[in-house]
């Protein structure tokens, strides 16, 4: 059996570098009010990526790391459905 291999995002906010777990947990914190909001991040991997964490937690711009788990949900989702499950 061959497994796709995939690069996790990582995610530069100050000095730390964050997997995408601990930056959404960053996100949810900024939501919940536990972390200051305004947060900037850049992705290490799309470098052009860049932008700030608002008040809600949700991101100032898209970035293509976090686009990755949400599409695999939906064709997850999209291939049960045509199978009839």
């Amino acid at each position: 059996m061959k497994i796709t291999r995939v690069t996790a995002p990582k995610f530069r906010v100050g000095r730390y570098i964050l997997n995408e777990y601990e930056f959404r947990t960053l996100q949810v914190e900024v939501a919940k009010g536990l972390k200051p909001t305004g947060i900037k991040f850049k992705e290490c991997t799309f470098p052009y990526n860049q932008g700030t964490i608002l008040e809600s937690g949700s991101l100032s711009r898209s970035t293509e790391g976090l686009k990755l788990s949400g599409t695999l949900s939906m064709e997850l989702l999209l291939t049960n459905r045509n199978k009839g499950e």
